[in-house]
């Protein structure tokens, strides 16, 4: 007896089945067999058997696949079939790769093309690797061809040709290969079990009972099985059917259109429309509807159909469906969408919700807020109430995890802002494991660099921690080490010579080189010491030894293995080794345990599957780490899928779990329907497509469907529709689009109503305004931030005006947030950090106002070594030379300090060891010589100045000569040092203790290199007014204030066009105008809005050339320029990441105070001069 339950929803088939249990129990001790296509139906079937009739057990859920082949072995005997079948993919490919090393038979003129494919490979392990890769390939197909092409497997057997393609002759003949060693195939096997069947074989081991349980999609060879199997046992098929009607011939918008111009518009007028969700994606449905309608079956259907008339209440009163209901009604009678009057639809409807967001990670943002929202309308729902979707799941985890809170990670923080608790399914090992993520890394180590940052990734896991008995801070201490080592990359001399093919045969950088170094550093006296011509490094002492001891444990281990891995082996004792690698290298926490088994089991399949396969070659390490490699990489379908949470999971067939609220996310153009590129050797893959072949792109539209279906209260759908970069628009899936024609054209309700645009950025106001608010008190935070600039100018802000503009003379300034009681005195900043906080405005503001650093907090490690020297290398030289003094000598008494510096500082790997930077250090030690003497006698006592203004205690400090103050710089002036020594000059000029300071100029004295040349410099800083120079700190501190209290793009490289400006530009000579004789009128006049406050003609002129000059087109264009600068010697500001977080839609010039910014910058300009010693 074959019999048909159809039903529009699954937990009216549960309920049937349950029925059906109920009513027609088996013996107590005989299981139920209920075939299933997914763990994650299993779960679900399960639970609900277990709630409906409170306990669910005793029941066997076989794949179909498998149960095909039991049935097979009960009715023609365990003699005649195995209990696993050598035609498994897993074993096929083995007896497969066995066949193409036959030189007998690869000699065969159908093989030539065959063998040059994996012998032109390049070396015997990358041949090997090919030739693995060409059996895979063919199981694949192999597996295909038994289950929707066995006509042409038995057609193979009888050398007859099918396909007439040339691949088809040698492929027939490795079929009938295999055939010649295992005659009884699964095709073959159906076959003669549908012939046992038929003649009324019928053996007791059958099941009483088999059912059918919400698979959406069956080969014909299938639906075969299972007819003639009704003969001698009952089978009960559970589908879904979306509709009650007939919609076998339901078509799809591309067919009606192709109807419309073969038939014409009368008769296509003349048929009868049916529903566009059908038509459009219900193809393969329609497949298995068709096949089914064919067999001779009883049906019990139990379809859902509540009465959906359309609404003819008035406007005041509340209609009784949103959208969502009135989709699944014309699904269920498979009607056409009709427009629907604004009156019978819910005022707030959310039941359809269509997102559009510019990237995924906004798009698990946006979501995330979306469900809290749902959630607190309603105090029934729950968490494991809503399932999300993506078509890539690896693409959108990281986000969620970012976003969610996944069940085994860190508990949230009582202070933490709400996350909701998730499991993401599906993900594969390799991806979601980390474990399994090193141990293949680990397999890789005879190819390895050893890459410094490479290893310390590995240290990191806590796996490897735990094996080694290693702590975080131990780590901590580690990267200190490797950072003042300098290793790089290479266990020593003869393994970088291994890697770089003899290009290098220096142990400096490498391992070894490094750790003995911290070794003698131990030993030798406690500071840098030269031993056999290695500089120690005086770190480690006490306890910290063994941590060196660790890290030494770790680096020989690892080392051993690289030079272990590489020897063939037969697959047997691969399986041992691999065990051995594991057991050395890591010892697994308690949520890394599952993991710790799954190499395990991999290791032991392996063996066994070649062992099952006779497969006695030896595998290279390359062809066992492309294995476990394809083996990790695969999605585990039943992890994590339906665990009381949030469940997060690709979209996969027979995913037609009911849940209120189903969210697909990522419903992007040319993402979904996902493409699925055949294999170059698969048969199939021509256009004579036969009823029931798979298709990804079939089944990703019926899957489409099939979530339109299982959602019972509220659909979310979202895609990418605008680019993050440039907010151009982009197109939804093809799915998505058809969805909106249908509820613009079908149902003609507008479409502003169910889609929302997201904000680009998660602080954006638009997000805490409306009804569904962010729920993101951090976020939030930094919009209140962003939103005091644009308040009024009544509120006390500066947007009233066209440009912003600070007050330095009066008492309205912004005030810095100070601690209570604390006053400007307590408050002391050096002119340093005063100029370091007009270098990157934004960051000085996110990091000191907001504690947001966006930049790399520490200094990465670097897997290769430097080639050459770097201003920062030459900076540091200088800088110690110049710190130290002339006389000073080094650790040998004979030699000077300045010598000792450049030499440590090339043992110390800070400079490569080439002819080319000893030069350069060479240059460097010359140009610090000649301009320490050209500097002349200095005392060595620093003097010291201050300065008290409203807020800040400004410092500075400077060396005493002849009849000036000196300073050196170890690097050339740029405009945030010229800012620096400009403050420096004013502090001591205001200083009223030390009247005789106030007079001296300061000297800079530095060296600038110029094409290989040493160029000795002097930038001199003329004294000002004592009173003048108060006026300009007090000026300098409300700007700095206002960059510490708002975010301000005050750069000064954003006037580099401007100051000192092109030779006879406007810009040029009005730089020119602002002099120290006209700096007190300048300030005065910054401190009226309007300017009438200025006496004097001339400095009234300076000001408005100075507005004018930004209210141009060039600078309009300058600064747009400005923004798109990138690059290692310009300010990168198209990569800034705190000016494209502050500033998103970018910068204009009312966003900063322009003209002070002008003034400040060109005074320092002015207020210095250099000049070649």
């Amino acid at each position: 007896m074959l019999a048909l339950y159809p039903s529009n929803k699954l937990e009216h088939l549960s309920f049937l089945l349950t029925t059906l249990l109920k009513q027609q129990p088996t013996p107590l001790f005989c299981p139920e067999t209920i075939l299933v296509e997914s763990p994650g139906m299993q779960h679900w079937i399960s639970m609900q058997l277990a709630r409906e009739q409170g306990v669910a057990m005793n029941i066997d859920f076989p794949l179909p696949v498998r149960f095909m082949w039991n049935t097979a072995r009960a009715v023609l005997g365990s003699d005649t079939v195995p209990k696993q079948s050598p035609y498994r993919r897993e074993v096929l490919v083995w007896r497969i790769d066995k066949l193409l090393q036959d030189s007998s038979l690869m000699a065969a003129p159908a093989f030539e093309d065959v063998l040059r494919y994996w012998q032109r490979a390049g070396s015997e392990q990358e041949q090997g690797v090919q030739r693995l890769q060409l059996a895979t390939a063919l199981a694949d197909v192999y597996e295909q061809y038994l289950l929707y092409r066995p006509d042409w497997l038995f057609a193979w057997e009888n050398n007859e040709r099918i396909v007439f393609n040339d691949m088809e002759i040698w492929q027939s003949e490795i079929w009938r290969q295999l055939t010649q060693s295992e005659p009884l195939h699964p095709a073959r096997l159906h076959q003669l079990t549908l012939d046992a069947l038929s003649h009324g074989t019928a053996p007791s081991q059958l099941p009483q009972r088999v059912v059918v349980f919400a698979i959406n999609t069956m080969a014909p060879q299938l639906i075969a099985f299972f007819d003639a199997l009704a003969q001698h046992t009952d089978i009960h098929i559970f589908h879904l059917n979306p509709s009650v009607n007939y919609w076998g011939d339901a078509k799809s918008d591309s067919e009606l259109a192709q109807q419309l111009r073969m038939e014409g518009l009368e008769k296509w007028m003349s048929n009868e429309q049916s529903n566009p969700l059908l038509g459009n994606l219900g193809k393969q449905g329609r497949e298995l509807f068709n096949l089914l309608t064919e067999l001779d079956t009883f049906e019990i259907s139990a379809f859902d159909a509540p009465s959906m008339e359309e609404n003819t209440l008035t406007s005041s009163s509340e209609p009784a469906s949103g959208l969502l209901e009135y989709i699944h009604h014309d699904i269920l009678h498979a009607a056409p969408a009709q427009p629907k009057r604004e009156e019978a639809l819910k005022k707030e409807d959310d039941s359809v919700t269509i997102m559009c967001a510019h990237s995924a990670l906004r798009e698990v943002q946006v979501l995330h807020d979306h469900l809290l929202y749902w959630l607190s309308q309603d105090k029934t729902r729950t968490p494991s109430d809503i399932l999300v979707m993506c078509p890539a799941i690896e693409n959108y985890a990281p986000f969620v995890d970012a976003v969610f809170h996944r069940v085994g990670t860190k508990p949230l923080r009582e202070s933490e802002a709400v996350r909701l608790p998730c499991s993401i399914a599906d993900r594969s090992p390799m991806d979601a494991e980390p474990l399994i993520a090193a141990f293949i890394a680990l397999l890789q180590l005879p190819d390895s660099r050893f890459g410094v940052s490479d290893i310390m990734d590995y240290v990191q896991l806590d796996a490897v921690q735990k094996r080694f008995n290693i702590t975080q801070g131990d780590i901590d201490q580690i990267l200190v080490w490797l950072k003042q080592a300098h290793i790089h990359w290479g266990l020593d001399s003869q393994h970088k010579s291994f890697v770089s093919e003899g290009v290098t045969e220096q142990d400096a950088y490498s391992w070894w080189w490094g750790l003995r170094r911290l070794l003698m550093g131990m030993l030798a006296p406690d500071k840098e010491w030269v031993v056999d011509n290695l500089l120690t490094i005086p770190d480690v002492e006490g306890q910290s030894a063994l941590v060196l001891g660790k890290l030494i444990e770790i680096v020989d281990l690892l080392g051993t293995f690289a030079d272990q891995l590489n020897t063939p082996r037969t697959p047997a004792i691969w399986a041992d080794v691999l065990l051995e690698l594991r057991d050395a290298c890591f010892k697994p926490t308690k949520e890394q345990e599952r993991s710790w088994d799954l190499i395990a089991k991999v290791a032991a399949d392996l063996a066994a599957r070649c062992e099952e396969a006779e497969y006695d070659y030896t595998l290279s390490l390359r062809q066992v780490r492309e294995l476990l490699l394809n083996r990790f990489s695969s999605p585990d379908a039943g992890n994590h899928f339906m665990t009381g949470q949030v469940t997060v999971c690709s979209m996969l067939p027979m995913r037609s779990i009911p849940f209120r609220k189903v969210c697909i996310l990522g419903l992007n153009d040319s993402e979904f329907p996902r493409k699925s590129t055949p294999l170059g050797l698969d048969l199939m893959a021509g256009p004579a497509r036969r009823l029931g072949d798979r298709s990804r792109r079939l089944e990703d539209r019926y899957l489409f469907l099939e979530a339109i279906i299982s959602t019972r209260e509220s659909l979310y759908l979202s895609y990418q529709g605008n680019d993050v970069k440039n907010n151009s628009e982009r197109q939804p899936s093809l799915v998505l689009a058809e969805f909106l024609d249908m509820l613009a054209l079908g149902y003609q309700v507008p479409l502003s109503r169910y889609v929302t645009h997201a904000p680009l950025h998660p602080f954006s106001e638009a997000n805490f305004m409306g009804r569904m608010a962010s729920f993101e008190k951090g976020w939030l935070r930094l919009a209140k931030a962003l939103h005091s600039q644009k308040r009024s100018p009544d509120d006390g802000g500066s947007t009233g005006d066209k440009h912003a503009s600070v007050e330095p003379t009066t008492n309205s300034a912004p005030t810095i947030a100070l601690s209570d009681g604390q006053e400007a005195k307590d408050l002391r900043l050096s002119s340093a950090q005063i100029a370091r906080g007009f270098k990157d405005p934004l960051a000085f503001f996110a990091q000191q106002r907001l504690g947001v650093n966006l930049s790399h907090s520490a200094e990465l490690l670097d897997n290769s070594e430097p080639f050459e020297t770097n201003a920062l290398i030459r900076y540091q030289v200088l800088d110690a030379i110049f710190t130290s003094p002339m006389d000073a000598r080094g650790n040998d008494e004979n030699t000077l300090y300045s010598e000792q510096v450049a030499e440590f500082a090339r043992l110390r790997g800070d400079i490569p060891d080439n002819p080319v930077a000893q030069d350069e250090l060479n240059m460097w030690k010359e140009g610090a010589h000649a301009l320490t003497q050209a500097m002349g006698p200095v005392d060595s006592d620093v003097k010291r100045a201050s300065f008290t203004g409203k807020h800040i205690t400004f410092t500075a400090s400077a060396y005493e000569g002849a009849d000036s103050l000196i300073a050196l710089s170890a690097g050339k002036v740029n405009d945030i040092k010229a800012l620096e020594y400009f403050i420096s000059q004013l502090v001591f000029c205001s200083e009223e203790e030390r009247q005789r300071y106030s007079h001296y100029p300061l000297d800079i004295y530095f060296c600038d290199w110029e094409k290989g040349e040493t160029k000795l410099m002097k930038r001199r800083c003329m004294p000002m007014n004592k009173d003048i120079a108060a006026q300009i700190l007090l000026f300098i501190e409300a700007l700095f204030i206002r960059l510490y209290t708002t975010p301000t793009p005050l750069y000064r490289s954003l006037f580099a066009d401007f100051i000192p400006g092109k030779r006879k530009s406007d810009s040029a000579s009005v730089v020119a105008m602002i002099k120290p004789d006209v700096y007190h009128q300048l300030l005065d006049g910054l401190s009226d809005v309007s300017g009438m406050s200025v006496e004097s003609e001339g400095e009234q002129d300076v000001l408005r050339k100075a507005t004018a000059l930004f209210e141009t087109e060039l600078a309009d264009r300058l600064l747009k320029n400005w923004l798109q600068t990138h690059g290692q010697y310009t300010p990168d500001m198209a990569n800034n990441p705190y000016l494209k977080w502050l500033y998103p839609e970018g910068v204009s010039w009312r966003d900063l105070p322009y003209k002070e910014g002008f003034i400040l910058f060109a005074m320092v300009h002015n207020a210095a001069m250099e000049e070649a010693l």
